[in-house]
């Protein structure tokens, strides 16, 4: 094993409670935080949708804060949440900027730094993976974005793509993701993988997140774990 590819929003950073925290000061939100975290969580179930339909070609590229704000409109429509201003909603995206970490991640990709190579393959955007590395003290090697590829993940080019710029074979290198989508279907190109259980990604609505019955070829709770059961 030569080299650990990240998945990032809820992997490595606490996307849910991060913007929820953050937005709780907007005057849209200040006496209804209920409504906060619904429109959070819905906002988050129309990532994949909109991913898939940039994969398809339906939907022409864009970048991840682009098609954020065009999910932001849909969800504010559909909560009929006309209250939130435009200035808000530019906020509301740019907090996908500044996620809080899980309490492991900075100390396990430092750690997992001195014996291999580390990087992220996110479908976030360069400059919002730059921006959110640096929040989040995340020191990796490298970092692999879908707009490297002009393709989302779970499309095998993103996949691929990263390994081969950095000149290594598929099963040189491991996945370590919260979502089992995302590991299947590295797992299917010959990755190696690595599960790591985030119970409180998506709170009390764990429910409305459907995922592939995967099994990873490693199970954890968190980076330190993983550092304790792998071999160097």
């Amino acid at each position: 094993m030569k080299a650990f590819f990240f998945d990032i929003f809820g992997t490595l950073v606490d996307w849910r409670s991060s913007i929820i925290n953050k937005a709780k000061k907007l005057n849209s939100f200040k006496d209804n935080v209920v409504n906060l975290e619904e429109l959070v969580i819905k906002w988050r179930k129309e990532y994949q949708p909109i991913l898939d339909k940039v994969n398809k070609g339906t939907t022409a590229w864009k970048t991840l804060d682009e098609l954020h704000e065009i999910t932001l409109e849909t969800v504010c429509k559909n909560m009929n949440l006309y209250q939130i201003t435009d200035k808000e909603k530019k906020y509301l995206i740019s907090l996908w900027h500044q996620l809080d970490p899980w309490s492991d991640s900075s100390n396990g990709i430092s750690k997992l730094n001195k014996n291999f190579i580390t990087a992220s393959l996110s479908n976030g955007n360069i400059k919002l993976q730059k921006d959110l590395i640096k929040y989040a003290c995340l020191n990796f090697d490298f970092i692999f974005s879908a707009e490297h590829f002009k393709k989302y993940k779970p499309h095998k080019e993103v996949y691929l793509g990263a390994v081969k710029m950095l000149n290594l074979k598929i099963d040189q290198c491991t996945l370590v993701a919260a979502h089992k989508n995302d590991l299947s279907a590295a797992a299917k190109l010959g990755m190696n993988t690595i599960y790591i259980n985030r119970e409180a990604e998506y709170g009390k609505y764990k429910n409305l997140f459907k995922e592939e019955n995967f099994k990873a070829d490693l199970e954890v709770f968190s980076l330190i774990e993983l550092l304790k059961k792998i071999s160097y």
